[in-house]
């Protein structure tokens, strides 16, 4: 439910710019995999934003889903109530009218949201368990652990919510420590949910989550750290979910050096990115090696780069909706989840999950195109020995192969994604008032963006010649399905064949954008 509050703003001072994106020509790419050539494990991105219990009334609860999705991580980002420590939603607040325009819709997010809030009342002690509301937020965070996900906590508050800086920075600390018992001690009749990764705040260089000096958040944070180390020195706390990876300043180069001149902990650094300016799947991981440059030359070598959110878009309003539901949007995400396996970067987290502002599910939990993208990438888990492939680029064209521990099925997924011909930068401006008490929009002038790839010519992209040799299982029979996710099929069953021997050679048709996920076994 954030809307297009990176790359919109982003969008305001750059000039659109087309592609040249033509093909070459019509031919095949040809694929080769190496089935007897293991080259370590295939990593999984099966993590998401957004509960898979509705964030508002009237949408659907997609419990089920997550798990056919096998989706292993949730940020507790945008939940609007539950997992927020401290938010007041309003109804006249300029940010959430613009999110959510109709009147009836907006006033039920006040008011669940306002009844959600973990530390409702600042004049309590937060030594009391009947201090909290812990309520809202137990049947979330349970709902999660029923899909077999884990938990990432954004401590923090939602989009809409007020964003001055706390009244008491010990106090908060204080609840956010509790909060940790909670869910992690049995604390206040509590769980033992393990939550590893305590991330704190989002987005604070844009004010519509932050209106507190770079220096109030830097104390903010450390007192939260170490509150939270205080209980379990195995939890894993970072900041900042930045919005512009790339923006030097407070909230990058100036937090990392507070962290070391005050030798607090900083397990990771979160950061977002959406490829509104480019339409490129390979933005993430880009970014991802400047930020992983950045962190050990800071001193932090063995804090873990968090991708926190992701996508090819920011803007979540309807006139985007066909194409963030569309096959074009699924393969531009199955590229970036491969090209991630060979990154810097150590986790990464889509946004968004669920039935909410163009989300991965319909209004009665059907499955939108992309949907069907993280159910291919799941898939690949069953065969988790990362295979040689070579034939694939990084421009669009991108190839996964993996083997089951047992030698007894291998795997190959395809994603073909091209930059649409003529793609022009997304631009959004939001209304001046979405920037609280008079804040004004950033001066993005001084910050640094990722530079596009000009000069892209697609090749050989129009289908592929796959050979895949060495098979485990040599000379026995072995049956050979393929599953194809395009503009008129949604990852079905297109093609089942028995064949035998130590090598197989696939010839097949897929223009982009399309996906194709390729499941061999033995008989």
């Amino acid at each position: 439910m954030k809307r297009s509050t990176t790359a919109a703003l982003a969008s305001l001072l750059i000039c659109a710019a087309g592609f040249a994106q033509t093909p070459a020509d019509n031919q095949f790419r040809t694929l080769a995999v190496d089935a007897g050539k293991v080259m370590g494990a295939i990593r999984s991105f099966q993590a998401v934003n957004g509960q898979p219990t509705p964030v508002i009334a009237g949408l659907p609860n997609v419990v089920q889903q997550y798990r056919e999705m096998r989706i292993d991580m949730v940020r507790t980002h945008d939940m609007m109530g539950p997992t927020d420590i401290d938010a007041r939603f309003s109804l006249k607040d300029p940010g959430l009218t613009w999110l959510v325009p109709q009147l009836e819709q907006r006033s039920a997010i006040v008011r669940d949201g306002n009844g959600s809030s973990i530390f409702p009342d600042w004049t309590a002690d937060p030594e009391a368990p009947a201090s909290y509301n812990f309520g809202p937020t137990d049947k979330v965070i349970q709902a999660i652990r029923g899909t077999g996900a884990e938990i990432y906590y954004r401590i923090g508050r939602s989009w809409g919510a007020n964003t001055n800086p706390p009244p008491d920075f010990d106090k908060f600390a204080a609840v956010v420590e509790h909060v940790a018992m909670h869910y992690n001690q049995g604390w206040a009749i509590g769980y033992h949910d393990r939550i590893r990764y305590w991330e704190f705040w989002n987005e604070p260089e844009i004010a519509v989550f932050w209106s507190g000096t770079p220096e109030q958040f830097y104390a903010l944070y450390e007192k939260t750290a170490r509150a939270l180390k205080s209980i379990d020195p195995s939890l894993k706390v970072g900041a900042v979910a930045k919005a512009f990876a790339l923006g030097e300043g407070p909230y990058r180069e100036d937090f990392l050096d507070f962290c070391v001149a005050h030798k607090v902990p900083l397990d990771f650094y979160s950061w977002h990115t959406y490829a509104d300016l480019s339409a490129d799947p390979y933005d993430a991981a880009r970014i991802g090696q400047q930020i992983r440059s950045l962190l050990d030359a800071k001193g932090f070598r063995g804090s873990e780069s968090i991708l926190s959110e992701w996508g090819l878009s920011a803007d979540f309003t309807d006139t985007e909706k066909p194409v963030l539901q569309g096959v074009e949007n699924s393969a531009f995400m199955g590229a970036v989840m491969i090209y991630l396996q060979d990154s810097t970067v150590d986790r990464a987290i889509f946004y968004r999950g669920d039935a909410a502002w163009v989300g991965l599910f319909g209004l009665h939990g059907e499955y939108f195109k992309p949907a069907y993208t993280f159910r291919a990438l799941g898939a690949m888990r069953d065969t988790p020995e990362r295979l040689s492939v070579t034939g694939a680029d990084t421009l669009g064209f991108a190839a996964l192969a993996g083997c089951s521990r047992d030698g007894r099925t291998v795997q190959v997924l395809i994603s073909n994604y091209q930059i649409p011909e003529g793609y022009k930068p997304h631009i959004q401006k939001p209304p001046e008032d979405v920037f609280p008490q008079g804040l004004p929009v950033p001066d993005l002038s001084k910050m640094k963006f990722l530079p596009r790839r000009e000069g892209i010519v697609y090749s050989k992209n129009r289908g592929y010649d796959l050979t895949i040799t060495n098979l485990p299982w040599r000379e026995a029979a072995f049956s050979v399905k393929r599953y194809r996710l395009t503009k008129s099929e949604d990852l079905g069953l297109v093609e089942e064949v028995v064949r035998s021997g130590g090598k197989l050679q696939l010839s097949n048709p897929l223009p982009p954008p399309g996906l194709e996920l390729i499941v061999l076994q033995e008989r």
